[in-house]
Order: C-alpha cells, then structure tokens, then sequence
C-alpha cells in the first residue's frame, strides 16, 4: 500500500496558510480490507499537523463509494462539486490570425502572476502568484519548463495564459478497464466516425493537464486552448483536461469541443479548532492530482 500528500501554501479565510493535499491512494488487491489506507491516512493527518498546516483536502471522482466511505470515517467532510472536463483532439481547429500567441519568456512572469491573481482573487486554497513562485515551479515540476507556458497578447498586454504538461513525459497511463458510461459514449463516438476508435483496456492513455490558468475574458482562454489542441494533434495525444469548479466561467473557454467530464467532489478535513472556511469558490489545480 501507499499514499502520497504534500504541504503548499494557500488562502484560507483570506490569510495565506499551510495546507495539506491528499493523493494517489494504492492498496494492492490482495491486502484491502485490512486498514491499511487508514492507517497511512492517520499518518499522513500526524505529519500535516507536526508541519502546522491547518487543514488537508482530496479529491474523490464520483461514486467512488469505498474512498468517501474511507474519508468521511476519517473526518473529512464534502465541501463541493468539482468537475474534470476531457477534451477529445480529433483534429486541428482554426485559429483566429489576429491573435498573438507565443511563449513565454521570464520577464513576463510578473505580468503572468498579476493575470493569475486577478483570475483567482477571492478564491479558497489559491496561493497568491509572483514571478519568482512560478520560477520554483518550473524548476520542481519534471518535463514542465517555461517553455510549457502559452501567452494571448494584444498591444503588447497579456489577456490570457495557458500552461500545458504533457502527461507521458512523467508517467505511463495505461486503460485497465471503462465503467459502462466511458464504454457507451466511446462505442456512440466510434459508430458515428467522431473518433477513429474508441479507447479499449490495454491503450495507453496520453494526455495533456491544463494548469496556469488565467483570463481576461474566456474568449481569451479560448484561443490558447485551441492552440494546445493543436500541438496535441500534431504529436498524437488524444485528450486534454483540467480540473475546475462546476459552471466556472473557465469552462466557458471549452466550447465546441466533444468533452468528456469526469465529476469529483472535494472533501476536507480541518486540522485547527475553530477554523471555519468562508462560503467562497476554491481553486483547485490539477497538478495536484
């Protein structure tokens, strides 16, 4: 068995504190229903609270009764529907020639943090960005460099930017099987040409995560996932996906793409007496996956 957790800071209640991050729980088949996943839970709670974070969070996909069952004995509570939106890439889209898009480079990181910010304002669990914490990031995160990070300009102002990191360069994702939904629609979108094939156990799943996500407008937002679509096609990666809250106006950045959304709740557990959250939208990054 193993579990996984990190420590980032965050704003909770409008005050940046340490938070704690629950991920990638693996029981091998032939030990479950032994505690183990509790119990490494339990260790994972002892290490957050000797790190002074107030409070850790995970993320569960829908109907994943074992895992909430798990948490919820544990003392996390449900805070909020999130949803994880699948981008399939068919084909390449057009791009409107009036839009500058481009890379970036490290003097545009201050303008970077200052649009991160104003995007994510007032949400819970956002650290607050600065040229020099997009710099740590870079540099902690593996096959994900500045060179992953796409820029929306217009007289010389930055209204949108995009981070992409492509999931095969870390790890292999490989198909063990497709609950009924992702077999119906894969059979329907086969049927009807939308895609070649549809996905089968045994395929390797190449994806892109979304990540630094900031905005003016989604319009914005819209070009640059148009171009990440792109590239996608060009190196034969089959999916795009980010993680948001339901009926964030991000989402409004994915239309005219065939999506496939995956629901996941967000479950916390506070770790300080008398700490409360404010009924605010949060930010959930998908790297915390």
């Amino acid at each position: 068995a193993s579990h996984a957790c990190a420590i980032r800071n965050a704003l909770v209640n409008g005050k940046l504190r340490r938070v704690g991050y629950s991920f990638q729980t693996f029981v091998h088949p032939d030990h479950r229903n032994k505690n183990l996943a509790k119990h490494l839970l339990q260790n994972m709670e002892d290490f957050l609270i000797q790190n002074e974070a107030v409070l850790v969070y995970g993320l569960i996909i829908e109907k994943n009764l074992p895992s909430i069952k798990l948490v919820e004995s544990l003392g996390f509570r449900f805070h909020s529907k999130l949803v994880m939106p699948g981008l399939l890439v068919r084909k390449e889209v057009p791009i409107q020639p009036i839009e500058k898009i481009r890379f970036a480079k490290p003097e545009d990181l201050a303008d970077v943090s200052n649009l991160l910010n104003e995007t994510w304002q007032n949400h819970e669990l956002y650290e607050p960005a600065s040229a020099e914490i997009l710099s740590r990031l870079f540099n902690r995160t593996p096959k994900f460099s500045i060179e992953n990070l796409l820029l929306l300009e217009k007289g010389g102002e930055i209204f949108a930017c995009l981070g992409f990191w492509d999931w095969s360069q870390v790890m292999r994702l490989t198909v063990k099987s497709l609950n009924l939904k992702m077999k119906i629609i894969g059979s329907l979108l086969s049927v009807t040409r939308v895609i070649p094939k549809a996905l089968k156990p045994g395929d390797d799943l190449n994806q892109i995560l979304l990540t630094l996500i900031g905005f003016k407008e989604p319009s914005h937002l819209a070009a640059l996932v148009r171009h990440i679509n792109n590239m996608a096609f060009k190196k034969n990666i089959k999916q795009i996906f980010c993680i948001s809250e339901q009926n964030h106006p991000m989402l409004n950045s994915l239309k005219g793409f065939i999506r496939i959304s995956t629901n996941m709740s967000l479950y916390i557990k506070l770790l300080k007496d008398n700490l409360k959250l404010h009924e605010s939208p949060v930010f959930i990054d998908g790297i915390d996956l």
